[in-house]
């Protein structure tokens, strides 16, 4: 019976046929970020093109599945190294992430392209109904099931710092819309859409235009030293370069804090705020808070202050992953903790149901906070921190007051030497873009950098260096226009693709 309906659905798609669309999937990811090669992004014509002429809405679906399977498959890939990283002996659930989460993932595109199929009336309109669908799709995988919007298409923009200005316009998903739109370009002159296929293509140079024009606008200016007294502070950022299978033995402890503390203090002058990354102090802040206590007063100066990871016990036992502001005495001013926590890894859904819960994510779940905390500085402003995975997605950052900084802790050392780490930092990149805001990113094993509002590098510690680097903060920037109207312009993208789409679908009847 099984046998049977598979045979149904799959009909008129051929084992070939298959692979194509898939292996375009895969060819077309490369356009992310770390390769950035972005004619490639034009390999999901091929899906594209097979979807408009399947011969039955499931064998449409198939092919927006199998190319949504090939683009997660290649770009998502080494997230299954987690799972033989640290020791851990979780070697044999290492399918659920390599081959199970491209495949949830691919389940985001399989309705996109059934429901383009189903509306379109014509080739060219289905193509753009499949922009259109794929593209709220995407925003859709943002939060759905608490979201996971890693690799969407609009990272693509990610490959130019002129091309990523266009996330102050739009965002990630104002710009997954345009990058899909160029990925279909090919599609639509072989659908016989000359025009339509030039205005796609025309988008990148606009934007790249666009981009040259804002960076050079907001050209950083040479400091005098007549304006010395109003210099920007200074931060220190902190790579201590611990292996994952090392992180956590006790008996190494005293070695890893010691290095943190002659990264912080033995050059000087030392800036007065010192940032170390997620889980620095690889301890219970509520358990062992003299020996927290100790650890700072011995990295900072006596006017300093710090900003560290630190996992923690609340008074009703619940367990955070928290970042701490830290005077020099070692007293905690403020505590940030983690509000979107990491499926399978900090905690696990229907935990009662899974026997291998505890070998995923440990005996006891992370909790995510109740409420954002802003850090307020003095001389530094507001401070936003963001822990990990939370960077990826955009407009947590407009949830309570603007903040002037914009910092990501996080601890890559998980996925060793794969793109991930160069895709997380690309990720905080374009939210600080999106938002005109400095980012700094402290990472314990790399990639540590400072961008300023436009995404220009400030310092980086590249990928499993143990060091540290000092950073100017640059002034802050106003609003960016997607800071201003969020989701405003994406609405209008969605709208003016929906006038199109329904176009095309009128005259392909009139056609007939």
């Amino acid at each position: 019976m099984l046998r049977e309906r598979v045979r149904k659905l799959t009909h008129g798609l051929s084992f070939r046929v298959a692979v194509l669309s898939m292996a375009s999937g895969m060819l077309a990811s490369l356009c992310l970020p770390p390769f950035g090669v972005v004619p490639l992004i034009a390999f999901l014509s091929v899906p594209a093109l097979k979807m408009a002429s399947s011969p039955t809405m499931s064998v449409a679906a198939l092919h927006g599945g199998l190319a949504g399977f090939g683009w997660f498959l290649a770009s998502s890939w080494w997230i299954s190294l987690s799972f033989v990283m640290g020791d851990t002996g979780h070697w044999p659930l290492l399918p659920l992430a390599l081959i199970g989460l491209p495949a949830l993932l691919a389940l985001f595109w399989m309705p996109a392209a059934a429901l383009a199929y189903r509306i379109g009336r014509n080739a060219p309109s289905r193509l753009v109904w499949f922009v259109f669908f794929l593209g709220l799709a995407e925003w859709a995988r943002g939060y759905v099931a608490t979201g996971f919007p890693w690799n969407a298409p609009g990272y693509l923009f990610s490959a130019h710092i002129s091309l990523l200005q266009g996330a102050s316009l739009v965002g990630l998903y104002g710009l997954t819309f345009l990058a899909l739109l160029v990925a279909i370009a090919p599609a639509l002159w072989r659908a016989g859409m000359g025009r339509l296929a030039l205005a796609a293509i025309i988008i990148l140079p606009l934007i790249a235009g666009y981009g040259m024009i804002r960076l050079h606008r907001t050209m950083p200016t040479d400091v005098t030293e007549a304006d010395m007294v109003h210099a920007p502070h200074q931060v220190r950022l902190v790579q201590p370069a611990v292996p994952q299978h090392e992180k956590w033995r006790r008996d190494l402890r005293p070695d890893h804090l010691d290095r943190l503390r002659r990264l912080s203090r033995d050059q000087v002058p030392v800036p007065q705020l010192i940032i170390w990354p997620e889980t620095a102090f690889a301890g219970l802040l509520d358990r062992e808070a003299v020996l927290f206590k100790e650890t700072v007063w011995s990295a900072l100066p006596f006017d300093g202050w710090m900003i560290t990871g630190v996992p923690r016990f609340d008074e009703t036992g619940r367990l955070f992953n928290s970042a701490a502001l830290v005077r020099p005495s070692g007293e905690v001013e403020a505590l940030y903790s983690k509000r979107r926590l990491v499926p399978f890894g900090e905690f696990v859904p229907f935990r009662s149901w899974l026997p291998f819960a505890d070998a995923l994510a440990g005996p006891v779940d992370f909790s995510p906070a109740d409420e954002n905390v802003v850090f307020d500085l003095p001389g530094y402003g507001l401070i936003q921190v963001q822990i990990c995975y939370e960077t990826i997605f955009p407009k947590m950052i407009s949830q309570g007051p603007r903040p002037d900084i914009l910092v990501n802790l996080t601890n890559d050392a998980w996925f060793g030497n794969t793109p991930g780490p160069w895709q997380h930092l690309a990720k905080a990149r374009m939210r600080g873009v999106e938002e005109g805001i400095t980012v700094i990113r402290v990472a314990n094993t790399g990639v540590s950098a400072a961008f300023d509002g436009v995404g220009r590098t400030l310092a980086q510690i590249d990928l499993n260096e143990t060091g540290f680097v000092d950073v100017d903060l640059p002034e802050p920037m106003p609003p960016t226009l997607f800071a201003r109207w969020r989701s405003g312009p994406v609405f209008l993208l969605i709208l003016v693709l929906g006038v199109i789409a329904i176009r095309l679908d009128r005259k392909g009847a009139i056609g007939q």
